[in-house]
């Protein structure tokens, strides 16, 4: 069997990429290439001033032009992506939602110089778009800083961060927020719709949080979301769709609350630190149950023609032992071949080669996905970050056997001929012995 590896890889993009160097030696200012970064002066100092500016990649160029001559003048370290690839690609959250966002990282010395410096970046910023970074501070329109500085910045009003959503559309109440998101965040909410008062999603989608480069912008990506949702949601256990609705030039997803556990969550609560080897048999067969209710979704999803092109362990969640699947914002239906072109990125560890690379969706992605959630589902990581480099070793030390471990091998081959049918999947979990029939949960 070949040694197979998973990373943290991007995917390629077909355009000319704009390298970012030329820029700064434009202007006469040295810098040092680190990683993804070309670093300007001491980028390791550390105090809590940092500032960072977003900005969406095709204004990206631009907006340097803006910026480089003012930090030239402070002569204040700094540092910026390499190119507009990896803006695209930090806005798309492939470098993780942590670093989403943060284009250009700016170290002042002190916080004097920091106030002034972000009061002169903001006159030369305020008409770029960008989206928000993680757990940041507002003080300019795509300019941010790290949240309790202690330092007091003039915060136009426009840009003050709001602590109530109020009522979205008519009836629907933000009530928690359940995770952040640069391009617009998911709350738990309540539908007073006829005095119902029950639990809703409502999903966001902020105005010129992104724009690929056809146009399309996330309220594209939510609305795309909706319409397979409607189409598919009377056939498999997904979330139901109750409205779309806008406030101000945001966008809103409103859709029914499945009231559960993820899918690490659970895996969690059944290994309890425990491998592979170490589970009892009921446990694994809990487990193995509950990816065949994956693989038999995804089947019946083909079937209806569309892909998902996102499948990966935190869009499952589990309810009474039943799985449901979310997010389709990125799916592909095949008889229409729409959208077109297929919307891009998803979660890196989980596509496959050809999607990285940006080729015609095809069933065999969601295939190849399928088997890095089996491998997650039998390693149960402590997150996805530790979860990369050589598998095949992890899971063969875990103690798996034979027949899955040829399952989850043959997933990931990086030809998709090779890959095998869903079908051939649920079968082999329904008759063979591994380590015994598994029946739905």
């Amino acid at each position: 069997m070949s040694v197979f590896q998973l990373n943290n890889g991007y995917p390629l993009s077909t355009h000319e990429v704009k390298d970012f160097a030329s820029d700064l030696s434009l202007y006469s200012i040295p810098y040092q290439e680190c990683g993804h970064w070309l670093e300007v002066g001491d980028c390791e100092l550390r105090n809590n001033f940092t500032l960072y500016i977003s900005v969406l990649s095709q204004q990206a160029q631009s907006l340097l032009h803006q910026v480089i001559p003012v930090l030239k003048t402070y002569g204040v370290s700094f540092r910026l992506l390499k190119n507009d690839k990896l803006v695209d690609q930090s806005n798309g959250l492939s470098l993780g939602i942590k670093e989403a966002g943060k284009v250009i990282v700016i170290y002042p010395a002190h916080a004097k110089q920091a106030i002034k410096l972000a009061r002169e970046l903001e006159a030369v910023t305020d008409s770029f778009p960008g989206i928000t970074p993680y757990d940041s501070l507002r003080v300019g329109k795509v300019l941010y800083t790290d949240l309790d500085t202690g330092i007091s910045y003039h915060i136009p009003a426009k840009y003050r961060n709001s602590r109530r959503k109020g009522i979205i559309g008519k009836y629907y109440v933000p009530i928690k927020l359940l995770r952040f998101n640069p391009k617009g965040d998911i709350y738990l909410g309540v539908n007073i719709k006829q005095f119902s008062f029950t639990h809703c999603i409502i999903k966001q989608a902020k105005a010129a949080s992104y724009i690929d480069r056809y146009g399309r912008e996330s309220a594209h990506k939510l609305f795309w979301q909706k319409t397979v949702l409607e189409q598919i949601q009377h056939e498999l256990p997904v979330p139901q769709v109750i409205d779309f609705c806008s406030k101000g030039e945001d966008h809103f997803l409103v859709t029914g609350y499945i009231n559960g556990q993820s899918l690490p969550d659970r895996l969690k609560g059944i290994n309890k630190d425990r491998i592979w080897r170490e589970l009892e048999l009921a446990d694994k067969v809990k487990i193995l149950g509950y990816f065949l209710q994956i693989t038999e979704i995804i089947k019946r999803l083909h079937e209806l023609g569309y892909l998902h092109r996102d499948i990966q362990v935190n869009n499952f969640i589990i309810r009474e032992d039943k799985v449901y699947l979310l997010d389709f914002e990125l799916a592909y239906y095949m008889p229409a071949g729409t959208p077109d072109p297929p919307f891009g990125y998803g979660t890196i560890m989980f596509m496959s080669p050809q999607q990285r690379r940006c080729e015609q969706p095809a069933p065999e992605d969601d295939i190849y996905s399928m088997g890095v959630v089996l491998a997650y589902m039998i390693l149960n990581p402590v997150d996805q970050e530790s979860f990369s480099g050589n598998i095949y070793n992890a899971l063969v030390n875990a103690g798996l056997e034979i027949a899955l471990l040829e399952v989850i091998t043959n997933c990931l081959d990086p030809v998709p001929a090779n890959r095998p049918s869903l079908s051939s999947i649920i079968t082999l979990l329904k008759t063979g012995n591994i380590p015994e029939k598994i029946e739905m949960v």
